[in-house]
Formats: C-alpha cells, structure tokens, sequence
C-alpha cells in the first residue's frame, strides 16, 4: 500500500509541475513587450522631436498649400514674404534648389528660359532648401536673381516646404499648382525646357 500511495504522489507531482518549455517561451513573450513598448516609446519621441522641429521658430507651420516663405538673400526684411497665396489666379511652378545640388545647376537654365518664355501665363518660384554652402553663386551663375526667390524654413535641416512635399533627401525637385492654389504634381526629375513644358501642359497648367 505505501509503494501505491508513493507512486500516485510522484504521478501528481509530476501532473502539476510547470512543464519548463512552457515557462520559457513565457519569459519570451515578456521580452518581446518590453522590446516592443521600448520601441514605440522611441518612435514617439523622435516624431515629437521632428514635429517640434517643424513648428518652432515662430515662423507657422510650412504646409504643401499653405507656405509662407521669407525672401531669399532679404534676412534685412523679414515682412519680404512669398507666400503661395499672393499667386492665385496664376499656375505655378515651384523648383528647388542647394548649391550642392549638381543636377539642379544643370536644370536651372531650362526653368530660366520657359519661366521668361511663359511671363504673365506661369509663375515661378525658386526655393533655396537643405541649404549647406553658398546659393548666391548658383543664382547668379544661372541668371536667376530676378524671379522669386524663397528660404526654405523649418523641418530638419530649413527645408520645411520640402519635406512637407515629401522629399526625402534627393534633388533636384519640382512641384506644380494650379491657379487656384491646389498641388497638381510633384516631381523628383531633372528638366530640360521640353520635358518641363511637356508636363505642364499634361497637367492643364499651359
């Protein structure tokens, strides 16, 4: 009897003793929840730091259809604005442009050109973003000085307006409104004055 009752204490015993794969792959799943809140607590924090970024300096909030941009080389006269507003009743055409952009020197003259060619039918507008060396050269050299010229403001590294359009890093890019202010198109290309005209006209701007 005392060999019986022995056996069906060991078979208990063992019946409700925790099976230790089980207890492993628990401590996993705790692991994957602190590494998982972990990295939604980072995330957060760097889109806080993005967002901030975006909105200081007292400056508004850079928008795709809402920029509010300072002159370009007119620090002196910070009411010297150019704002998308002040265009309507005009399609526009946005292009942007860094000294170190080497494709954007190479595409200026065609915007150059078509902007002169098309005065009174198109506005154009050159934004100075993701700015590191000296754009004056780059302006002079592609003549230009004497359309509207913008500073990019904001976002990560003053090129709020550029990353509101979604731009990632890579230049040149181009983006197009419509007269009454509404964004047709945005591109990451570079133009010649025939493939610049062929899209506008594909998007009912000429």
């Amino acid at each position: 009897m005392a060999s019986r009752s022995t056996s069906k204490s060991k078979k208990r015993a063992s019946k409700h003793a925790p099976p230790t794969k089980k207890r492993s792959l628990s401590a996993g799943v705790q692991w994957a929840l602190i590494f998982g809140v972990g990295a939604l607590i980072i995330g957060a924090i760097v889109f806080a730091g993005i967002r901030d970024a975006v909105d200081d300096g007292g400056e508004g909030v850079v928008t795709a259809t809402a920029f509010d941009l300072p002159a370009l080389g007119d620090d002196d006269n910070p009411d010297n604005r150019v704002r998308l507003a002040d265009f309507r009743g005009t399609p526009t055409v946005v292009n942007f442009f860094a000294s170190w952009c080497v494709e954007c020197d190479r595409e200026l003259p065609a915007f150059r050109d078509t902007a002169e060619s098309l005065a009174g039918q198109v506005d154009f507008i050159f934004v100075n973003t993701n700015e590191t060396g000296n754009w004056e050269s780059m302006v002079e050299r592609n003549g230009i000085g004497d359309f509207t010229l913008a500073k990019d403001i904001q976002g990560t590294r003053r090129n709020g307006l550029y990353r509101s359009l979604r731009g990632t890093g890579g230049m040149p890019m181009t983006a197009f409104y419509d007269a009454d202010g509404n964004l047709l198109d945005v591109a990451l290309a570079v133009f010649d004055e025939g493939s610049l005209r062929t899209r506008m006209s594909a998007l009912g701007m000429i």
